[in-house]
């Protein structure tokens, strides 16, 4: 098949994509922009940030991109499978490993890197207050008592806070069902189109997320995402426009029309990339270590700052992603990969306990009116 002019609807149900690529690459984008932060050098800034001229810097790019490609896969999985399906993925994707990153932070780094007693160190309601950030949905705490103090910053984790706006959206979007959302794609679009006016006039207003004006970006390229999901036989994916978004986005950047031009030609992009390039062999050969890259390239990279201080943002950058591609890596073959595979015992497709079978049973059956 040509790779000009083809709708995204044509890979519908094809695992031949580029997504975990894109992902792992996002996610050590991430840690790459970090480095700058946790390992300050006087005199040294990212280079990328003069190409960006202030419109953004590049954990940003990954973060929205990260959104992106989320609002179009989950809305994937709302339409097709149902709030039911839809609820124990979301669950089984998101909380499993943060739970471990958390009582990771809390119970083994606290304790070794705290410069307080054990004893100050538990008895500090920070420390328990701490564990309230395998919820994501709470207000996060950042410190743990007497770690990472001397750094430039002392947060243990300072990525965490994009799971609030990522839970939040994926609540809202099952909320959306409640109105109609998978009703038909007329009125989807329009609920989205809604959605989307609300967050340019008033944000505030927006339930679960108008709380906090910083989630109103990657709240943005999540509902751009879904909206690319419900027109997918309207996109067309072809080089000449990837090259044109790719050009439009470049001379964006400093300018006053960036907030126009630029989510829309990188979400572009990101599909472009996804489904019209040729697949790379991720998942068979190294596994989807984008999460497990994300949750813990922060508190890896604050351990390498304080190890060596004084050294570059490049010297973090490296040393970090050997030490957090590996932990990934073990993070998604030793738990990740495995907890996905209980969705179908708790939906009830697979020989499980009766008591298991039935409550999947009686959960898809109050959604087979569905469409």
């Amino acid at each position: 098949m040509s790779k000009a002019f083809i709708p995204l609807i044509a890979f519908d149900g094809s695992r031949d994509n580029n997504f975990t690529t894109i992902r792992i690459v996002l996610a050590w984008l991430v840690l790459y922009g970090h480095s700058y932060a946790v390992q300050k050098v006087p005199g040294i800034r990212d280079p990328l940030n003069e190409i960006f001229q202030g419109s953004i810097w590049v954990g940003e790019i990954a973060v929205n991109g990260f959104f992106a490609i989320s609002g179009f896969l989950v809305a994937a999985s709302l339409i097709k499978r149902g709030v039911i399906d839809y609820t124990i993925s979301r669950v089984l994707r998101i909380f499993p490993a943060l739970i471990v990153c958390v009582f990771v932070s809390v119970f083994l780094l606290g304790p070794i890197l705290t410069n307080l007693t054990l004893r100050d160190y538990f008895d500090n309601p920070k420390t328990w207050d701490y564990l309230g950030n395998a919820v994501a949905f709470l207000k996060m705490q950042w410190s743990l008592p007497g770690v990472f103090e001397s750094n430039p910053r002392d947060a243990i984790n300072g990525s965490l806070w994009t799971l609030t706006v990522e839970v939040r959206c994926y609540l809202f979007l099952a909320a959306l069902t409640f109105l109609g959302f998978r009703a038909n794609r007329v009125w989807a679009n329009i609920l989205v189109l809604l959605v989307f006016a609300a967050g340019v006039l008033s944000y505030e207003s927006i339930p679960l997320l108008g709380t906090n004006l910083k989630w109103s970006r990657p709240a943005l390229y999540f509902i751009i995402g879904v909206f690319f999901y419900l027109n997918r036989d309207r996109v067309y994916l072809d080089y000449r426009i990837a090259i044109f978004a790719a050009v439009m986005a470049y001379f964006s950047f400093g300018q006053e029309w960036f907030d126009y031009v630029f989510p829309p030609a990188l979400i572009y992009l990101i599909f472009y990339l996804a489904y019209a390039t040729k697949p790379l062999s991720t998942d068979a050969v190294f596994g989807d270590a984008s999460y497990g890259i994300y949750i813990y390239a922060w508190p890896v990279q604050q351990i390498v700052a304080q190890s060596f201080p004084g050294q570059t943002p490049y010297f973090n950058t490296i040393v970090s992603s050997v030490i957090v591609i590996t932990l990934a890596w073990l993070s998604w073959h030793g738990l990740e990969k495995r907890v996905l595979t209980y969705k179908k015992v708790l939906l009830g497709h697979t020989s499980s306990p009766k008591s298991l079978m039935g409550i999947g049973a009686f959960l898809k059956g109050k959604v087979t009116g569905s469409p």
